[in-house]
């Protein structure tokens, strides 16, 4: 699997992680700002899956445009499913 692939992969995975999370963030009171809360803690995720494949993946083979392309896109779509799904008590 190329570079790509793995980093795709890891923000999959963060966003699972990410994605589950949201729900608390969502649910914790918050008012008409619990969305706009959700969304800052799902970019943050991105950006913490963003660095940790840098420095796993090393940061010379992988810059911040390359992690940001291949990577947040599955990271956001992959963390609104899982949220919407734990929202609904589906998983």
């Amino acid at each position: 699997m190329d570079l790509e692939g793995k980093c795709c992969s890891l923000h999959t995975i963060g966003g699972i992680i990410f994605g589950y999370l949201a729900n608390y963030v969502y649910t914790a009171g918050l008012g008409m700002f619990s969305g706009i809360a959700t969304l800052i803690f799902l970019f943050i995720g991105a950006v913490i899956s963003g660095h940790l494949s840098a420095k796993l993946f090393g940061e010379s083979s992988l810059n911040q445009k390359q992690w940001l392309s291949c990577g947040v896109l599955p990271f956001f779509l992959v963390a609104i499913v899982v949220w919407i799904l734990k929202y609904n008590n589906l998983i």
